[in-house]
């Protein structure tokens, strides 16, 4: 069991803090593409989507779905060991690269799928390398220079502030510093842990170092990447002129209002186990038919169900990464407070 003075050491040791000023763009751009969660963003991202060209947002989107809404791109990041000082710098870094080099982070799992299962932008990627990169690099440059860069300009001295803060405090009380990056980041005796869908639990002994990046978008995501030993965390930067966030994410709503009914919970809990169709079911609970299929349409809009024709039936499932999904969604929106609360204190 480790002690505190050496866990201390540990911390001293092989944590990191680091202002990244590509990351945040990166960040600004998953954030832009998927705002419901982000209510501190959502002025933001409507006054960018409407300041986009057609033209540009239709980029942007095509960029967004092939890399899984730019969390992908952190692996390209992470690859080469970014130290940037500007986000041309890494563009530019980026362009250089071997366009090849390149496919098998942004496609992410979905690179090791057969042709047959890949989308037709996934495909062009594949076959059209160089094409694709230029493509991206032009694009980060024309949002870094119209969009981002004013933000930026905003932002950055918070950024840089808090990391002189957290690092300050790093040294006189380690332990303490670290744990207070995020409610579910928790700093133990024996281990690092993360809470999301699932608790993943680190021992020290298997982590080479943790890199604390700041981040004025990120909240109220728990963002980690735990796929090496080299574990990276966000540190959400609330900005003083930010409002608290009033309002519930619509996709939110939706699934609670969904999971609302006794019949519809019976319903899903019935398919997480087996497929059936609107026939099958209404035999098995005794429901009408349209009755049957009214709760399905529900379930179905709130993304709980995934649904496969065969033909002239078609037959429902529970979506069960949406449940899990949840549990996350469900944290993130009651994290809020709790990370303002940290940031006036």
């Amino acid at each position: 069991m480790i002690v505190l003075n050496d866990l201390n050491h540990w911390l001293a040791t092989h944590v990191r803090i680091i202002y990244s000023p590509f990351r945040e763009m990166i960040t600004s751009l998953h954030v832009l593409y998927n705002p419901a969660h982000h209510l501190t963003r959502l002025q933001w991202a409507e006054e960018i989507r409407k300041s986009m060209k057609p033209s540009l947002w239709n980029s942007f989107c095509h960029y967004s779905e092939i890399s899984n809404e730019w969390l992908n791109f952190f692996d390209v990041y992470d690859g080469l060991h970014f130290e940037e000082k500007h986000p041309e710098e890494a563009i530019e870094r980026l362009w250089q690269l071997k366009p090849e080099a390149i496919i098998e982070p942004i496609l992410g799992k979905r690179a090791n799928l057969p042709e047959d299962e890949l989308t037709l932008m996934e495909k062009e990627m594949i076959s059209k390398p160089k094409f694709f990169l230029d493509g991206l690099c032009e694009f980060l440059y024309v949002y870094q220079q119209k969009f981002f860069a004013r933000e930026l300009f905003r932002v950055e001295p918070w950024l840089i502030k808090s990391v002189h803060e957290l690092s300050q405090k790093t040294l006189q009380d380690p332990v303490a510093a670290i744990g207070s990056v995020h409610p579910r980041f928790k700093v133990e005796r024996k281990s690092l842990k993360f809470i999301k869908a699932q608790t993943w639990i680190l021992d020290y002994e298997e982590v080479d170092s943790l890199t604390i990046y700041p981040s004025s978008f990120i909240a109220p995501h728990l963002l980690v990447g735990i796929e090496t030993s080299e574990i990276i965390v966000y540190l959400q930067v609330s900005l003083p002129d930010e409002t608290a966030p009033q309002g519930v994410p619509g996709d939110l709503l939706d699934v609670l209002q969904s999971l609302g009914d006794k019949t519809r919970m019976n319903l899903l809990r019935t398919l997480l186990y087996h497929p059936y169709c609107t026939q099958q079911l209404a035999d098995k609970t005794g429901l009408a038919k349209s009755t049957v299929s009214k709760h399905l349409k529900m379930l179905e809009h709130a993304g709980l169900l995934k649904s496969e024709r065969h033909g002239n039936f078609v037959f429902y499932k529970t979506n069960k990464e949406k449940l899990d999904q949840l549990i996350v969604d469900l944290n993130q929106f009651f994290d809020q407070p709790l990370i303002e609360k940290k940031e006036e204190s």
